[in-house]
């Protein structure tokens, strides 16, 4: 566990149980981490990216004292959005101070438990790219969303091909944002890709193409005003980190929302930035939430952590 600064009023909760689900911390970096997003191995262990550094990290959710590095991609600042494209195939975001994006992929098969890192491809007509989602793993290809521009790009991972998939007013930052960031996580889940604006502060979808990615029918905004970094989604219930609202929501596809953990003044998973479901017959009702601490937005205005994986209940709050 890494040290952290505490305020006599605040502390990090291990085993809190809110007033809506039950709450745990797995894991907490050392001062100054920041994670950015997370994925599920078939195996059930996680991998979270850094965004504070170019590392990526695998975490035993049942044996969570000793994260393993997986990779340092040498050359980068740190990484963004990960997906899995076929079993034990990963394909990770990665840039660079001057917001330079590239892919790389990993593949953790006959590696005698390492991965075998090789990159994708650079995407120099790309601005920020962030939030990431398989598109057919049969065919290698994936979806990633360029938060600066407000564009979804289609890749081949195999052949590094890309192409502009989506581009519409719901994906874009607002007009004239200091800091344009529009479309951020997005996730498909059958025919629908769902998707945060972190700035308009909406969630979305639109159904895809399953093949180019492209539109087949309507954006709709699920719910507006809410404002997130990404989600997970099952069964067409969106499950978004609420960044520094500090709280995890739960929303149905008919737009209704609450909170699920945390508040304002809640240490329960600050300035959440991902979350995803466990693949374990244990752990198939447990979302796993990363957060980039607390360093840029104090909780209370004193409080500060770093950041940390927080696994949820969910089926408590369910039963």
């Amino acid at each position: 566990m890494a040290s952290v600064t505490a305020s006599p009023v605040l502390a990090a909760e291990n085993g809190h149980h809110s007033d809506q689900v039950i709450a745990r911390t797995l894991y907490q970096f050392e001062n100054g981490t920041r994670i950015e997003n997370i994925a599920v191995r078939k195996n059930g262990n996680l991998l979270v990216t850094l965004s504070d550094r170019p590392e990526l990290y695998e975490i035993d959710p049942f044996n969570p004292a000793a994260p393993k590095l997986i990779h340092h991609f040498a050359g980068y600042s740190g990484l963004g959005g990960i997906t899995e494209t076929a079993p034990d195939h990963f394909t990770v975001n990665a840039g660079n101070i001057t917001f330079e994006p590239f892919l790389w992929k990993l593949d953790f098969n006959n590696c005698g438990g390492r991965a075998k890192v090789s990159k994708v491809t650079d995407m120099p007509d790309a601005l920020y790219l962030n939030g990431m989602t398989t598109l057919d793993s049969r065919a290698g290809t994936i979806l990633t969303g360029d938060c600066a521009s407000g564009r979804v790009f289609r890749i081949d991972t195999r052949t590094g091909d890309y192409t502009v998939a989506l581009d519409d007013e719901l994906l874009q930052p607002p007009p004239n944002a200091i800091l344009p960031v529009g479309v951020n996580g997005i996730r498909l889940i059958g025919h629908y890709l769902y998707f945060m604006n972190t700035f308009k502060a909406l969630y979305g979808r639109v159904p895809v193409d399953l093949v180019t990615g492209k539109a087949k029918g309507p954006y709709e905004v699920l719910a507006a005003n809410i404002i997130s970094d990404n989600l997970a989604v099952r069964s067409g219930v969106g499950y978004l980190a609420g960044s520094q609202g500090n709280v995890i929501y739960e929303v149905q596809s008919h737009g209704d929302r609450k909170v699920i953990a945390g508040n304002l003044n809640s240490t329960v998973a600050p300035s959440s930035t991902s979350a995803a479901f466990g693949r374990t017959r244990k752990d198939k009702n447990t979302l796993y939430v990363v957060t980039s601490g607390t360093e840029a937005a104090p909780v209370s205005g004193m409080y500060i952590e770093p950041g940390k994986v927080v696994a949820l209940d969910v089926h408590s709050f369910n039963c």
